[in-house]
């Protein structure tokens, strides 16, 4: 793909969220914030979780660094100031102290791989400013976790209730009979967290166990990592999030390629090139892997990432197939503002920070040199 292509692409998701984002402070509530999920229909528009809004801050750092311009920080520092408001530390809540809530500061409960992604947009925003703060948060949020969230075995929760008798749990959906398979994504975090402070505390006896069982039982024997039941091991008949992490392996393979660097098993390697395999054999004519394009900048930035390292390779055709397909999903510049940019991520008509995030730091990693964000070096 052109370098220029790549990078106007780029520059147009990076675009999206600033045009998406509440910067007026009249409206407190929504300062900050910014659309996860927009569809055509106003009523079908959701704002971000604290997930989303980690990975559009490295985006937004990555973009202020490619393209040198201040409105892209400016936004970062935005993003990340809502995101304090999600993390606990009420006196009267000692085992929610240092937790990430999911969506706002009264959401009453929090997935918990997600809001390890919140605290990996803190440990990723203290790299790039200096400002102390934000590795502390990141630290607190990971001593909440070695206390409150993993279950008897080791792998973490789906969820945690931070306020249990709040009613509106109701509405969220706790899966916590089932180890999910996107819970080998935290793998990412701790490696760094580790690589940032040289505290082995961050990669030691769990972070090892969640390899291990990530490789050993999350792991299917056609390659792809599915969540399994607590109770029997095996996969439900109806996965609980319908799909959402196949191709998009939550990031899950470059966990791996983490963890290799900390307890070098071949195994670990072996479990990425069997995902890598198993994905590609499933590329469509089309390029793309599966109906979401989130999985395109998964697979390729694990594809980088582990170059020289797993014993696995494909064509240049088939990598640039997907780039096309990828690109193929984006909304052109003429839409409206919430449209703009993003990516179309299931060919569905709604705009989602998911892919776009995703991509974005992808393609400034490629073409623009940032080689700052989801890495295992």
């Amino acid at each position: 793909m052109d370098k220029g292509v790549a990078l106007d692409s780029a520059k147009r998701m990076a675009d999206w969220f600033v045009n998406c984002m509440s910067t007026d402070m009249e409206q407190e509530l929504l300062y900050g914030t910014f659309y996860y999920y927009v569809g055509r229909d106003p009523k079908r528009r959701f704002r971000g979780a604290q997930w989303n809004q980690a990975f559009a801050v490295m985006g937004m750092l990555s973009a202020g660094k490619v393209f040198g311009d201040e409105k892209y920080l400016d936004a970062a520092g935005y993003i990340i100031r809502e995101l304090k408001t999600l993390q606990e530390f009420s006196p009267f809540l000692p085992h929610a102290y240092g937790a990430i809530r999911e969506q706002t500061a009264k959401t009453p409960c929090c997935y918990v791989r997600d809001a390890l992604s919140g605290a990996w947009g803190f440990l990723e925003y203290y790299r790039a400013t200096g400002k102390e703060e934000f590795l502390r948060r990141a630290e607190m949020w990971t001593e909440w976790f070695l206390k409150y969230g993993m279950d008897e075995t080791g792998w973490p929760w789906w969820a945690v209730a931070l306020d249990p008798d709040d009613k509106g749990l109701a509405k969220w959906q706790i899966c916590n009979d089932m180890q999910g398979s996107f819970q080998g994504g935290c793998l990412n975090f701790f490696y760094q967290l580790y690589r940032e402070t040289g505290n082995k505390k961050y990669v030691g006896g769990f972070f090892e166990h969640i390899a291990d069982y990530f490789c050993s039982h999350i792991q299917q024997p056609d390659g792809f990592f599915r969540t399994i039941a607590r109770s029997s091991g095996k996969v439900p008949p109806q996965d609980p999030q319908n799909g959402h992490h196949r191709g998009n392996d939550d990031l899950g393979s470059l966990g791996l390629l983490c963890a290799y660097r900390i307890y070098p098993k071949p195994e670990y390697l072996q479990a990425v090139k069997k995902f890598l395999t198993a994905v590609f054999a499933k590329q469509r004519e089309d390029g793309h892997f599966e109906n979401s394009c989130a999985a395109i900048p998964v697979v390729l930035n694990t594809l980088h990432e582990g170059a020289g390292v797993v014993d696995f390779t494909v064509s240049d055709s088939a990598v640039q197939a997907a780039l096309q397909a990828l690109l193929l999903r984006q909304y052109p510049e003429n839409e409206e503002k919430f449209f703009a940019g993003a990516l179309n991520e299931t060919g569905e008509d709604f705009a989602c920070a998911r892919s776009t995030s995703y991509a974005l730091l992808y393609l400034l990693k490629l073409y623009g040199g940032d080689n700052r964000f989801l890495t295992c070096k």
